[in-house]
């Protein structure tokens, strides 16, 4: 057999079986992370001491419980793996490198963090300089990986960077005032996208950081009760790749989403009025519409109810099928939050329940 055939051969099985590892795993798999006490959660005492009265604990990598509070009993909750606020980027980013080789081998997956504001979902996707998050680890990775195939592939790279703010789409790559009702999510040849979004084409690392912080500049934050810096919209950063066999000219299409959800607090916790409640009716209604599609596809319904909300309908392609997706909920530890950790932790149980189409 030629040397090239041989290569391709091995390359097949190795995508396949890599793809049956992560089935293996469960196509949604639902990662639980749980941020340090913040000093003014502590109540004057010392790190151990607050850590020894934290009423949200990691008994295992695979567990966490959450202590009795307000007439509640004590409730565990299971997921693929769960990391302890001592666990840092790197061991979260470890749980989900294995999806970034899924989309250079032309799958759709869909890395998204959840959660009440506060709870560390920036943190997670973007983190600060010198520490960053899944966002740019993914995206290395994926440069990374295109150079090391390039002898078998021609690779390119285009990016977009969007907000669904009350249940409409703004395009962050683009300055000045939007009509949010322009822009929409239709299905076409590829699977779903939004025409008239801006795509660029990244190469690199600095052109890719460059145009996310172009994005974030032009997101929306206002104060909430929950936190002041509060985002009070769904940030989807999106790269679409596409690889070309130098060999036979065969074409892998993958796309990756990443995805840093608005705030899951329920209304009564917002104090939220005027526009800040219209606000958070669209993010409740958006997150109701993402819950509904997780239970539709956990009782394998004939349909799906993926229009019900911008956010899910943009993620058909993704949730649903051939893809893969990671779900990041992240908790706080916090005495006062415990009821909205619960409420986190109980959407997301529903999530790893979701079992995907086969990969093919």
């Amino acid at each position: 057999m030629h040397f090239r055939e041989k290569w391709r051969t091995e390359f097949d099985k190795r995508r396949k079986l890599h793809n049956v590892v992560l089935e293996l795993k469960g196509n949604i798999r639902v990662l639980c992370r749980v941020r340090p006490m913040l000093d003014k959660e502590r109540g004057g005492l010392d790190a151990a001491a607050a850590a020894a009265s934290m009423p949200v604990r990691c008994p295992t990598e695979e567990t966490v419980r959450v202590a009795a509070v307000d007439n509640k009993a004590e409730k565990e909750f299971e997921f693929d793996r769960v990391l302890s606020p001592e666990e840092g980027q790197d061991k979260l980013y470890d749980e989900v490198a294995a999806l970034v080789v899924s989309v250079l081998d032309g799958y759709n997956v869909a890395i998204m963090a959840y959660g009440q504001t506060g709870s560390g979902k920036t943190f997670t996707m973007e983190g600060p300089e010198g520490n960053p998050g899944v966002n740019l680890r993914a995206l290395g990775d994926l440069f990374r990986l295109a150079e090391e195939r390039a002898a078998e592939y021609a690779f390119s790279f285009s990016a977009s960077v969007l907000e669904i703010y009350n249940e409409q789409i703004y395009d962050l790559l683009m300055n000045g005032a939007q009509d949010g009702d322009k822009l929409d999510v239709k299905q076409g040849p590829d699977g779903m996208y939004v025409p008239g979004l801006k795509l660029e084409e990244v190469k690199d690392m600095g052109e890719v950081t460059a145009m996310i912080g172009r994005g974030k500049a032009n997101r929306s934050t206002y104060a909430t009760n929950m936190n002041e810096h509060s985002s009070r919209s769904h940030l989807v950063l999106s790269v679409y790749i596409t690889a070309v066999s130098k060999q036979n000219g065969t074409t892998l299409k993958g796309k990756l989403h990443l995805i840093d959800l608005a705030g899951s607090e329920r209304l009564s916790r917002t104090g939220a009025q005027g526009d800040r409640l219209k606000e958070a009716q669209a993010i409740n209604k958006s997150l109701s519409a993402l819950g509904d599609v997780i239970q539709a596809l956990q009782q394998r319904n004939a349909h799906i109810p993926y229009r019900n909300s911008k956010l899910t309908r943009l993620l058909e392609d993704s949730l649903g099928g051939n893809s893969k997706c990671v779900m990041i909920v992240n908790v706080s530890p916090a005495a006062e939050n415990v009821s909205e950790t619960k409420c986190s932790l109980e959407f997301a149980s529903r999530a790893r329940k979701v079992e995907l189409g086969k990969a093919r």
